[in-house]
Formats: C-alpha cells, structure tokens, sequence
C-alpha cells in the first residue's frame, strides 16, 4: 500500500495496517516521522546522475554540467527543463542563458512529464501554508533566500537580531520560536538542518525572491546585508579571524551581491565589501580582493560623496593590492588620491 504526499503522520493513524506481512511505503516532505516508519531521505542528484539524466533526457550534454549547477541538481528542475528543451528545440547552453535572465518566468514553462506542476507552481503551494502556520518560519526563508545557499550559520542571525523585522526578530532570539520557525520549513522540506548551520536549495531561494515585492526584495537585501556586515571580522586581514572569515565569506559575496543590485544598505554594503577585500588580500587572492575593493569604493563614492574619508580608505587599500600585483604606476595614482582625499578632510 502506498500513500503518496502525506503532510501529517496523523493523517494515517486510522490506516496503517498493525497485522499481516505487507508493506506499506509513504511518501512525504515532511521528515519528521519518528518511531513510526523508517525514513530513507530522496536527495537531489549528484552531478553525475543530473548529467546523465539529461543526456538520456534530450539526447544532450554539451552545457549539461552548467545547467545542473544552476539548477541544483534538483531532479523536477531537470525534467522541467528537458521537456522546455525538447518543446523549443533549444540548446541546452540557451535555456541555462534565459533561466539566469528570466529566473521566475522559465521556472513555470516547460510541463514535467508525468508530473502535474512545475517547480514555481510547486513550491508556490507549500510557501503558502508555510506562511499561514508560521509568520517567522515564512520570514526566516525571505532572508535566507539573500544568504548562501548552504551553511547558514544559526549564531549568524541569532546575533543580528536587532537587524531583523518582526515576527523574525522576536523568533531568533528565543530558542523555541526559533526551533518552530525552522521546523515549519522543515515540514515541507524548504529547508535541512546540519549541525548548528541551515540550508536552503538555491532554487528555492530564486522562488522565494521572485514571490516578493520590489520594496520586499530591498528591504530583505538590506537585513541581508546589515547581519553579515556586523557579524564579518573588523581584523579580516588577521589570520586568526581566518576561519570565521571563510565561513561568512560565501554570505556576504552573496548578501553583498543582492544588496547592490537593489540600491540597498550601501553604508554596510561598502564596508562588508572592503572587509571581504582585505581577507582575500591576506590570502594572496589579489585579483578578487581588487574586485571586492572596487566595488565597495564604487558604493562609498556614490554614499558618501567622492572626497569622504571612507572612501580614501577604498581607494587606499585599491592602491596597497595593486602594488602587490606589480602595477606600481596604477598603486601609485589611487595611493595619491587617498592622500589627496585624507589631507583635505584632515589637514
């Protein structure tokens, strides 16, 4: 006997069979099932199993291992686009262009075979009594949906309480509203838990965003990226802050980026930015640092003017990774400019 999407285990408390020597199989995205039947979890595919799907899919691989890693490896996401493959006649290097362009769109084109929805139509279901059981839980996945995918720390937005809006705020900073918050992501596997760290399936996060308001997705961005930024080493440049650094180094890359592409929360945007610069400057990672550097002094400059003292400190530490690539002349020009900035505001 098979009893296929059952939300609650109570549901069957009047069904499951206690006699006899057949078996019963449930499937369910709630994990939490207890003593009552033995669990096996249905993850994603791994790389190879996703590539191998497309290929017997559509006959396919060129550009196989891109789209898988945009997708997750998320086996509905997959079949999703095989079928808007096949349907279209496109390459599978084309469908991976229009999903990164046209994220919300292309994830409600392209009808699953056997299967009634596409993935946006199928989690649009569950974010919905997601939000009617839980207000934290449905705002927990709006923040995360501006973090990394995986290893969201919980210490990480225990401590930025004071940045987040209410229900979430209250909920982070009491263990079991914050336990509650999880477990309704849990219960309809939007979200796993590994240790004292959260993670959230990057399509998932795409949905999520997609699901909000301009002035929603600023306002997320901004929370987003006020928690890393306080959470991130002043020190970042000091090898003992290393591990900690690494650990919310994907975060903020990724806080950053929704932060600046909606306008929001530039005076933390810079200066996670900068801080993001000078650890990957400590590591020798010249070429990102100067990326993480030019953008944060882009962002200064437009926050605070061109000849504030925040933005010398950009244009300084500019000056310091290129002389450490060898461009002694391009150092020299944004070193001069630091100076130049630094002794109008000071004297």
């Amino acid at each position: 006997m098979v009893f296929d999407n059952v939300q609650d285990p109570g549901d069957l408390d009047n069904y499951l069979p206690h006699t006899g020597k057949g078996h019963v199989i449930v499937t369910s995205r709630n994990p939490n099932w207890g003593g009552i039947i033995r669990t096996l979890p249905v993850d994603v595919f791994s790389r190879a199993e996703s590539i191998e799907f497309l290929r017997h899919r559509i006959g396919l691989e060129d550009g196989a291992d891109a789209l898988s890693t945009a997708l997750g490896d998320l086996p509905l996401a997959l079949e999703q686009a095989g079928a808007y493959v096949n349907e279209t006649g496109i390459s599978l290097s084309d469908y991976l262009n229009r999903f990164r362009d046209q994220q919300k769109t292309v994830l409600k084109r392209g009808k699953p075979a056997a299967y009634p929805d596409t993935v946006a139509t199928t989690w649009e279901i569950s974010f919905e009594q997601v939000k009617d059981a839980s207000g934290a839980g449905a705002d927990l996945l709006n923040l995360c949906a501006f973090l990394a995918p995986d290893n969201i720390p919980k210490p990480l937005l225990i401590g930025g309480a004071k940045h987040l809006p209410e229900p979430l705020a209250s909920a982070v900073a009491d263990e079991l509203k914050f336990d509650d918050a999880v477990a309704a992501l849990m219960r309809y596997s939007l979200m796993t838990v590994a240790d004292d760290s959260l993670s959230v399936h990057r399509l998932v996060q795409v949905v999520t965003r997609d699901r909000l308001s301009d002035n929603e997705r600023k306002g997320w961005a901004a929370a987003a990226a006020r928690l890393v930024n306080e959470a991130f080493p002043q020190k970042s440049h000091d090898v003992t802050t290393w591990p900690e650094c690494s650990l919310l180094l994907p975060h903020a890359l990724a806080a950053a980026g929704h932060a600046e592409e909606q306008g929001a929360a530039p005076e933390a945007t810079g200066r996670l930015l900068n801080q993001v610069g000078l650890y990957l400057h400590g590591r020798a990672e010249f070429d990102e640092a100067k990326s993480a550097y030019k953008r944060a002094l882009a962002i200064d400059e437009k926050a605070y003017g061109p000849d504030h003292p925040n933005v010398a400190i950009r244009v300084n530490n500019l000056g310091l990774v290129l002389h450490d690539m060898g461009d002694i002349e391009g150092a020299r020009k944004y070193l001069e400019q630091a100076l130049k900035i630094d002794e109008k505001a000071y004297g």
